[in-house]
This record gives C-alpha cells, sequence and structure tokens, in this order.
C-alpha cells in the first residue's frame, strides 16, 4: 500500500487483486475512520457483489445495531492511539439470521509512523458457534439423563407400594365380593393416577435419551384422548382443544410415550402460538391414504388458529435450534424432536400455514395390521396365575419389600425377605433348595442383583432368578444367559405383569 498524493483526504491507495486474494472479509479505513473499500470475501459476506457502487461510506451503518456501535468506539481508540484490537459482536445481515463474528483491527501507519488508516479482519464463527452450542447442549443432555435415572428410580421405588398395594385391595375385595361401586371406582382413579405418574417418569428418561426406544404396535386413539385431557386440564380457558378422533383407526408401530410427547410438543407450540387471545386448537385422528399405492395410514393432525408461519420460517421450523420464541421460552429442539420421531416410525409430517389464518401440521403413519387385529384391551384374571413355591425376595427399600411380598402372599406364595443382599446370600447360602425362585432389585448397597445372581448360581445353578429395576434398563436374551437371570421387569410392576412372570419362569424350570 501506498500513500496517495493526489488526495485530499489523508489516505491511502491499495492493490484491489491483492486484497481480494485474502479468503478473510476485510475492509480498509482511511485516518477518519470512512470506509475506502474491501476485498470480495468481505462484499460476498454482506451479500454485495461492488460494494463500492453502492456508495457505502458508513461501515458503522452497514453493519449494524451494536455491532456498529462496537466498531465506531474501537476504530476511535485505535485510530488516537494505535495498536490492535480484537473483540466479537452480533452482525444482523440483511433478510437473514444472526452472525457471530470476531474483529480484528490494526492501525495502519506511514513511513514516518503516522497513522494513516485502520484495517479490520472478519472471522464468522457462526457455525462453531452452534458446534459449541450443540456440544454444550449434549452435556446438560447427559447430565439430565444421569439425573433422570436417579429420580426414576426413587419416583418409581415410591409408586410400586401404591400401584402394589391399590391391586391387592382391588383383588381381595372381588374374591370376598362386597366392593362397592364408589370403592372400586376410587381403586381405580388411584391406580389410572399411579400409572400415569409412571408414564411421566417414561417420558422424562426419553427426553433426557436414558431410555430404549420400544416401538410396538398401538391404536393412537387411547394415547390421544389422554393428551386431550391432559391439555384442557393444563391449557387456559382462552384455549378450546376440539377432538375429532376416529377409535377405527389402523395400529402404528411406535413407542407410546414417544407418541404422547410429540403430540404435547405439537399442541404446546399451538397454545404459545395462540398466547392470551382467545383461540381453539383441533386434533384430528383418522384413516388417510397420502400415497399413490393407496397404503393404509393414520394421519395425526393439529390445527391451531394462531397467527400462522410465513413461508420463508416454514423451511426451517423443522431445523434443531431454530425458534421465533422470545429468549426463555424455547430450546428450538421441539419440532426437531417431533419430525425425528415421526420419520424414525416411517411416517412423515407436513407443514399448512400462512400468515393470519393458523397451522395445522399433518403426521401421516403407516399401518402395521388390519384394522382391528391384535389389541387387547384388558389383562386377564390372576386367579390362576399363583401358585404354593417359596420365593425369596430381595431389595433395600423397605417400603418395595413389603408390597411385593403382600402381592405374592396374595396369590398364594411362601415368602421370605431381606433388604441386603448379603444377607439374601447368607440365608440362600444355609439352604440353597428350600427355595423355588429368587426375586431381586438389581441397585442396592454393596452388591448388584446381576452380582447377587453370579453367587446365588455358584451355590445353586438352577436357581431361577428374576431381576427388578427402578430404571429403565435394557437387557438382551444374551446377556440375560450371560448373567443366568431368567427374567426382568421395570417398577412399578402389575398385579397382573409380576404373577404372569413369577409362574411362567416356574413352570420353565
Amino acid at each position: 500500500m501506498s500513500k496517495s498524493k493526489s488526495s485530499s483526504k489523508d489516505t491511502f491507495c491499495f492493490d484491489q487483486k491483492m486484497v481480494d486474494a485474502i479468503s478473510a472479509p476485510v475492509c480498509i479505513q482511511d485516518a477518519n475512520g470512512d470506509f475506502l473499500g474491501a476485498n470480495r470475501a468481505f462484499r460476498t459476506f454482506f451479500g454485495f457483489r461492488h460494494l463500492d457502487s453502492r456508495e457505502i461510506t458508513d461501515l458503522y451503518a452497514l453493519l449494524g445495531g451494536g455491532a456498529g456501535q462496537k466498531n465506531r468506539e474501537v476504530d476511535s481508540v485505535i485510530l488516537h492511539a494505535g495498536g490492535r484490537e480484537t473483540f466479537e459482536a452480533t452482525v444482523q445481515r440483511s433478510g437473514e439470521s444472526e452472525r457471530f463474528v470476531i474483529f480484528n483491527k490494526a492501525a495502519i501507519t506511514d513511513d514516518d509512523n503516522k497513522i494513516v488508516g485502520l484495517v479490520t479482519t472478519l472471522l464468522d464463527r457462526t457455525e462453531q458457534r452452534k458446534t459449541e452450542q450443540q456440544l454444550r447442549h449434549a452435556q446438560k443432555m447427559e447430565a439430565i439423563g444421569t439425573l433422570a435415572g436417579g429420580i426414576a428410580h426413587d419416583f418409581n421405588n415410591v409408586l410400586t407400594p401404591i400401584i402394589g398395594y391399590s391391586e391387592i385391595m382391588r383383588l381381595m375385595a372381588q374374591r370376598e365380593e362386597h366392593l362397592d361401586s364408589s370403592s372400586g371406582q376410587f381403586i381405580g382413579e388411584i391406580l389410572a393416577a399411579a400409572k400415569r405418574a409412571k408414564s411421566l417418569v417414561e417420558q422424562i428418561l426419553t427426553f433426557s435419551r436414558s431410555r430404549e426406544q420400544k416401538e410396538t404396535p398401538q391404536y393412537l386413539h387411547p394415547i390421544v384422548k389422554e393428551v386431550i385431557k391432559l391439555l384442557r386440564a393444563t391449557l387456559p380457558a382462552t384455549i378450546e382443544v376440539r377432538e375429532d378422533v376416529d377409535p377405527e383407526c389402523g395400529m402404528v408401530s411406535i413407542d407410546p410415550v414417544q407418541l404422547h410427547q410429540v403430540l404435547l410438543n405439537l399442541c404446546t407450540n399451538s397454545a404459545q402460538a395462540i398466547g392470551d387471545e382467545q383461540g381453539k386448537i383441533t386434533v384430528r385422528l383418522a384413516m388417510s391414504s397420502p400415497d399413490i399405492h393407496g397404503s393404509d395410514w393414520v394421519e395425526l393432525s393439529v390445527a391451531d388458529s394462531g397467527p400462522g408461519i410465513s413461508l420463508d420460517l416454514q423451511e426451517r421450523v423443522f431445523e434443531p435450534y431454530f425458534t421465533t420464541k422470545e429468549k426463555g421460552q424455547g430450546t428450538g429442539l421441539g419440532l426437531a424432536m417431533v419430525h425425528g420421531i415421526v420419520t424414525q416410525c416411517g411416517g412423515r409430517i407436513e407443514l399448512e400455514s400462512e400468515r393470519g389464518n393458523g397451522t395445522v401440521f399433518h403426521l401421516y403413519f403407516p399401518c402395521v395390521v388390519p384394522v382391528g387385529d391384535g389389541m387387547i384391551l384388558e389383562d386377564g384374571p390372576v386367579t390362576s396365575l399363583g401358585g404354593t413355591e417359596r420365593v425369596l425376595v430381595v431389595d433395600d427399600q423397605a417400603a418395595v419389600l413389603e408390597v411385593t411380598k403382600k402381592i405374592l402372599e396374595t396369590l398364594g406364595y411362601e415368602v421370605m425377605t431381606c433388604l441386603s443382599p448379603r444377607k439374601a446370600l447368607t440365608l440362600f447360602a444355609s439352604n440353597p433348595y428350600s427355595f423355588d425362585l429368587v426375586l431381586t432389585d438389581l441397585t442396592m448397597p454393596d452388591m448388584t442383583g446381576v452380582e447377587l445372581c453370579i453367587e446365588l448360581k455358584k451355590l445353586r445353578a438352577t436357581i431361577p432368578v428374576i431381576l427388578c429395576s427402578g430404571y429403565e434398563a435394557k437387557f438382551s436374551e444374551e446377556e440375560l444367559e450371560a448373567a443366568g437371570l431368567s427374567a426382568w421387569f421395570t417398577k412399578p410392576v402389575t398385579l397382573q405383569k409380576l404373577a404372569s412372570m413369577v409362574r411362567s419362569t416356574l413352570d420353565t424350570v
């Protein structure tokens, strides 16, 4: 660069080809801070093919907002005292999202060390910031997952006696045939509330990614009805929730907890879009044939009377971390999660919206079995699932231990209990053939249920062992066989399931 003698300003000329060869965006200002020129990368960054032709003389106006003001302040210091400065600021480009930019600034001096200008180099850190944000989110979700696992374990231990004693009451009353309608209804409500709480734990584990997905054939209408009931109880009275649910829709292979999460996400978004205004949300479930092959699909749609979504935003709503909500009101992950769950099930999602006319999300799921096949609505009787065998139950939670004992005794079994796995091992070692089955918790002090099983097998290789856990654990048949386990289940367990598992395990010995 050389100082210009033809200009009245204290400025300089620069080789445009030379600065265009620099890959980073670069711009030059004179000693007064006036914009002189920029390289091709700078023009591209701001969307101008020929920046000079637009007569951009105010760099600060081009940067806009806080970035413009920050640059003005730093430039003033450098042009007065010289030196270098590096800082980060947010740049709002025309019609685009914010960009996170590092500004590197340095004074330009002549042969006499007089400040004649300023050079600014830009480093766009937007993608790096996104990556860092995703990493922080992943770390946070990992921490949440660890916390959720512990909460789930404790919470399920609390739910176990609630569900267990309620089912014992119902079973005993049915046997003696003195259960009046009111008492039966109350017990039913207790069980329904406890099972909803269990479902809530599963949702927490699903969200924290600590839970294996369990895609099984499901009729969607019971889950849709449950979510609608929850929405009506929690949404403001200004928002009307309407339903149009066809109970004859076919079955879909999906994790029921994830479907619950999908529908809650969509309806929550709709409620937030409506805001404090009067409005309505319509949930519809029906059969559909959206493809040219005429295959049977189940369509689940959520429509709202909100302000709608503009066309330019519709293309981005399923992007992770994209949100139009105010800071603190959303992570930008809701619709991305919905999209991921739907596509993973072999389905697809469509958005229908325009400004001022509300929004409709159409979710299409392929049917996996013909309509009406394979659905079991009620548990069978447990009276035929009892026995007289001797069972050893091991759990470090006294309440869980006691209710499990009561359930098994109600079914006719003889039960011994131990709060400590080491005491259980000592008891078993005194007479290994005095027990027909061992039922043990997974997570206990001093020794896990798996470790206890291994030690028991050393004393008697044929003893059947059932493992129960407050965590949503998943064991393959190979892992069960390697540990010597006969079966496993997650707490809280229903009386029907426990009775069936114990009986089938004993019958296969």
